[in-house]
């Protein structure tokens, strides 16, 4: 089961778009503004179905952070047909965009395309050194074993996980953090549990590298 969550201010598409991934066994949430997608989005949402014409805003906003914040798959849902608005959903990082009026079983079709691309067959993501993120139960484990990590170090990991060939500063990284008022030296504190729960020797870490005046990076390669 994937969560979905669908962006849309035309509550009757919205319905009948939600029923039909819903007969797909999909979980689904419905929004209608820029507001309550910014707020209601996190690492589990698996795709977002998005109109670009919002009342409080432009769905392309939406789009850019989600995509910069968690690659989260997104399908953009929309009655602008120009090229240059296709053009422009896709350079804020849409994965496919379909012009309304539309079939419902053609997008439910285009939905099972974009996850089987975007996720993992089993849905995890395995990292050398035997560590596993088990992106359906947010859980982590090492050589078989499971590891008890918090909200915040989990989102960290798979923030570089999802981005392991690219140093991550302190202050994307800090966007993961579920507390206000972050401050990036927060990041080193959760690097360095994170370092003394995964790695073999933390003071020789070898999963997670520092990048000296830029942030972390993924030490080690991505198999899934």
């Amino acid at each position: 089961m994937y969560q979905i969550l669908i962006v849309e201010d035309e509550v009757k598409i919205a319905a009948t778009v939600k029923e039909y991934l819903e007969r797909d066994g999909h979980y689904v949430r419905h929004v209608t503004t820029v507001a309550a997608a910014l707020s209601c989005v996190t690492a589990e949402t698996d795709l977002i179905i998005l109109d670009l014409m919002l009342p409080d805003g432009q769905g392309e906003d939406v789009c850019e952070r989600v995509v910069r914040l968690y690659n989260t798959p997104v399908i953009i849902l929309t009655s602008k047909r120009s090229e240059q608005s296709r053009i422009n959903g896709f350079a804020r990082g849409a994965d496919d965009y379909l012009t309304k009026p539309f079939s419902p079983r053609e997008l439910a079709m285009r939905v099972k395309s974009v996850l089987k691309r975007a996720r993992p067959k089993d849905n995890v993501i395995r990292l050398e050194d035997d560590v596993v993120l088990f992106l359906d139960r947010r859980a982590v484990t090492k050589k078989g074993l499971e590891v008890k990590l918090t909200p915040n170090e989990y989102a960290i990991l798979l923030c570089l996980a999802s981005n392991w060939k690219a140093v991550v500063s302190r202050d994307k990284l800090v966007e993961y953090i579920n507390a206000p008022d972050t401050l990036d030296r927060a990041v080193d504190v959760h690097i360095r549990h994170l370092r003394q729960k995964l790695e073999d020797d933390p003071r020789n870490p070898r999963l997670i590298k520092t990048a000296h005046g830029h942030g972390y990076a993924l030490g080690v390669k991505r198999h899934a």
